[in-house]
């Protein structure tokens, strides 16, 4: 939560990870907002109900809740860095500094790819160098050295978000639009009592070809993926209204208060009743 934070965790920064011959990993979200530059390799990442194709100099900008995760290839390097913020602590200093816009992009449920290529791509990564070689003034006394670095790296991207935007994604294989079917299915219907057999139906393919080609190409199951929707639909509303965990249960698909404190424990480390009480302290 981001009042509870300590001050070197509102801002985590991993350059150039690489993850060679790690083929899946699992769907996530998160409270902190998340930058993500792709470097090198060969990647296709599926966010929300998108599926990125990535190149070398691709940046998605995202608030973190939306459900994310690479999908890997085998013997592919896959090299990455990621910049994860507290969106609300530095909502706080811009609109101190009279810029309360500046994270504007970060509140939309919908991520934002900006595609960086030439002059502009080797700008990106200098930032990013400049701030890997700052990253140990993370945790001295000169954090705020860290910090200031990284603000003026997010003055940077704000100016590119409007100019460059989103790109049509490239071409799909059919595996790919079925992934992307069945998402697109799972996030208008997640809050009803949801079975296989009705994603067979709507999008008239078997529930076995539909379970198969969904662990595939993301490495989770699909009512892994149902789940891991509900308790992140869960977690914005105990964020934002004052509903009992019992309402919060069946708003978000669950049929039994027991199996949601259990799916949502397994997920996030803490039962419903705890993630509120931290949510209301916040």
């Amino acid at each position: 939560m981001s009042g509870l934070l300590p001050l070197n965790e509102r801002l985590n920064f991993t350059y150039q990870a690489d993850h060679k011959n790690v083929q899946n990993l699992p769907f996530h979200s998160h409270e902190l907002a998340e930058i993500y530059y792709f470097h090198q390799g060969k990647c296709t990442y599926f966010i929300g109900d998108q599926i990125l194709h990535l190149q070398p100099g691709d940046m998605i900008l995202m608030n973190g809740l939306t459900l994310h995760c690479p999908k890997l290839f085998r013997d592919q390097p896959y090299v990455r860095s990621t910049l994860h913020f507290d969106q609300a602590y530095f909502q706080r200093i811009f609109e101190t500094m009279g810029y309360s816009t500046m994270l504007a992009t970060f509140t939309q449920v919908k991520p934002l790819r900006l595609p960086f290529r030439g002059t502009e791509k080797e700008e990106v990564e200098t930032y990013l160098k400049r701030l890997n070689d700052c990253k140990p003034l993370r945790e001295s006394d000169e954090f705020a050295r860290f910090q200031l670095a990284f603000m003026d790296f997010l003055a940077f991207l704000s100016s590119h978000s409007d100019k460059h935007g989103d790109r049509p994604s490239s071409y799909m294989s059919q595996k790919e639009k079925t992934v992307q079917a069945i998402v697109g299915f799972i996030e208008a219907n997640y809050q009803e009592d949801l079975k296989l057999e009705a994603i067979e139906d709507a999008l008239h393919m078997s529930k076995y070809h539909l379970a198969k080609v969904f662990k595939e190409m993301t490495g989770a199951t699909i009512f892994k993926y149902l789940y891991q929707r509900r308790v992140n639909q869960a977690k914005i509303e105990f964020l934002l209204h004052q509903a009992s965990v019992t309402e919060v249960c069946y708003q978000v698909g669950f049929n039994y208060p027991s199996h949601f404190t259990k799916v949502f424990k397994q997920l996030t480390g803490l039962t419903p009743e705890q993630y509120k009480r931290q949510a209301v302290a916040e």
